[in-house]
């Protein structure tokens, strides 16, 4: 007899991990949370450690598990919850999502303000007149004045070399305006030529540059002309994610008060109206204008991705545009989860059954399936729920078409990049039709099937062909060397449950074959008789590797078969 190894290949799956900011309160005004989402990974042995800037941060993560609800292939969910302060957030840290597992393997995310905020500050630069220039007894003051939400580093250039002496400088900070004033003696004023004020973050820095020599001694005979600075962002006016936010466009430094602003959505004008506030510099010469124009959004429009454009008119037809949308500033993508009925399932629906598709994103998501490669035209058979952040798609099929398919896919596509999850419904390996045997023990009924592929099989027990029993134990399909598959299960029977003339019947279904064995207990018992008639097997195609497999099945057997002999010999001794 040639017995050979077995080997079982661990079924390690990869983590999907997304790292997204999820707002705890009124956005830029309290703490807000980073949420790792680790998603269909197997086995159930992954670590998350969080990184802010390198290093361990002090609040630690709250973690939940989930897992999948399928009975073959099952997967599973972690979910790791870390909270930051708003001041921590917009002073740039990179925080990072390091995930281990399998053996030794790992992946990470990063995220930081930067990485999701694109858009600059808006900056806005004053100088003393001439004649306060003149007039003045020892200092002048030029004024800076930066708008953004983010921590922003303003530093001062001076016939383009930075400032060295910081007690020139004051800065106070409201809200989203950050003022930095420049005190020079007057007559340091006067040497110069041109100054700057920078503003710095992680994103592009932005600077003002303004002459401060030419003014002076010149005087304008054409017509002067400055054209706008233009920023567009978003600013919430309640709870982010639950209310209104406004778009505001702000031009800045033009001149002369000739502009005007027009807004699009998708091309079309907007059904609220813009409020508009105009503003001018307090210098007394070179005076320059600023124009804020605000408009509100249903968080319902802003979630479906419309670009939203500012246009702005001056001079004499010149035009200035800055477009925004939901996809310019967050990038990251949905979490997908797919989960799909048990070949049990699907043996004993009676007509339909549903596969599961769920989506985790604060967007409106598009939630498309695929049968097989081709996309569903059949939206009857598909029901979609929306429940807060999650998004239920389940897709409800007959029975008999589910068992013709191999694969399924489900597709969450939103204006970024578009995730898609895919899940095979009839198995990798071979087909192979079952082969099976029904042995009788002391106290139990034992039936074997092997030389199956794929691996799902569902087994039942009979009684008379009517009465299904439920205290039958199935073990898992183990895989032989050949790639094909074997199965037992065992049905526990007392001496007054095995009578004469009941017929218990083990039903095998598999996708490329069904069985149904019957054995009954005769009016004579045959001593040490395993097998006769009634007690059929259904072997068909048996080639080494089968009766390999039967016979270790065999050789188990009546192990556990003398075994159960041998103890009840010695309790009745």
């Amino acid at each position: 007899m040639i017995l050979k190894k077995v080997y079982v290949v661990e079924r390690v799956i990869s983590p999907n991990i997304t790292l997204y900011p999820v707002w705890t309160g009124q956005s830029w005004a309290s703490e807000l949370s980073l949420v790792c989402t680790l998603s269909g990974f197997y086995p159930d042995k992954v670590s998350v450690e969080w990184l802010l800037d390198g290093r361990v941060p002090e609040t630690s993560p709250v973690q939940n598990k989930l897992q999948s609800v399928a009975e073959v292939g099952k997967t599973f969910t972690l979910n790791s919850k870390i909270q930051l302060k708003i001041e921590e957030w917009k002073k740039g840290p990179n925080v990072q999502c390091k995930s281990k597992y399998g053996h030794g393997k790992e992946a990470t995310r990063n995220i930081s303000i930067c990485a999701i905020y694109s858009y600059p500050p808006s900056v806005h630069l004053t100088t003393p007149s001439f004649k306060t220039v003149i007039e003045a007894g020892s200092d002048v003051t030029a004024a800076c004045v930066v708008h953004t939400a983010f921590d922003v580093n303003v530093t001062w250039h001076l016939d383009g070399k930075a400032l060295t002496t910081p007690n020139h400088v004051t800065e106070v900070k409201e809200g989203a305006l950050t003022r930095s004033n420049l005190t020079v003696s007057s007559s340091q004023w006067k040497k110069l030529n041109f100054i700057t004020c920078r503003a710095e973050h992680c994103f592009t820095t932005v600077e003002k540059n303004m002459s401060v020599a030419d003014s002076r001694w010149t005087t304008e005979i054409v017509e002067r002309v400055i054209p706008p600075n233009i920023t567009l962002y978003p600013v919430w006016t309640g709870q982010s994610w639950a209310s209104e936010l406004s778009l505001v466009c702000t031009l800045s430094g033009f001149y002369p008060d000739k502009v005007s602003v027009e807004w699009l959505l998708d091309g079309r004008v907007p059904e609220t109206s813009p409020v508009q506030n105009k503003l001018q510099s307090v210098a007394e010469g070179g005076k320059t204008f600023t124009l804020n124009s605000k408009i509100q959004l249903k968080i319902e429009e802003w979630k479906k991705g419309p670009t939203v454009q500012c246009k702005s008119k001056y001079g004499h037809g010149k035009e200035e545009t800055r477009n925004i949308s939901i996809c310019d500033i967050y990038s990251y993508p949905p979490s997908v989860h797919l989960t799909t009925p048990s070949f049990k399932t699907v043996i004993e629906a009676g007509s339909d059954v549903t596969a599961a598709c769920v989506v985790h994103t604060a967007f409106d998501v598009n939630v498309t399936w695929h049968l097989d490669g081709k996309a569903l035209t059949t939206p009857n058979h598909v029901t979609e729920v929306k429940e807060g952040a999650l998004t239920r798609s389940n897709l409800t099929v007959s029975s008999s078409q589910w068992k013709k398919l191999n694969f399924i896919t489900c597709r969450a596509e939103h204006c970024f990049t578009t995730v898609e999850k895919n899940t095979s419904v009839a198995g990798s390996l071979s087909h192979s039709q079952p082969s099976a045997l029904l042995l009788q023990g002391p106290n139990e009924l034992v039936c074997l099937a092997y030389g199956f592929s794929p691996a799902s099989i569902n087994i039942t027990w009979l009684l008379d062909g009517t009465t299904q029993l439920r205290s039958y134990n199935t073990s898992e399909p183990h895989r032989g060397p050949k790639g094909k598959f074997c199965i037992q299960s065992r049905l526990p029977l007392s001496p007054h449950e095995w009578l004469p003339g009941q017929m218990y019947t083990c039903r095998v279904n598999h996708c490329n074959g069904n069985i149904a064995l019957n054995m009954s207990k005769p009016e004579i018992l045959e001593e040490s008789v395993l097998f006769d008639e009634n007690k059929q097997v259904f072997v068909q195609d048996m080639g080494e590797d089968n009766w390999m497999m039967t016979i270790t099945f065999l050789l188990l057997f009546f192990v556990s078969l003398f075994y159960g002999i041998l103890v009840t010999v010695i309790k009745t001794k």
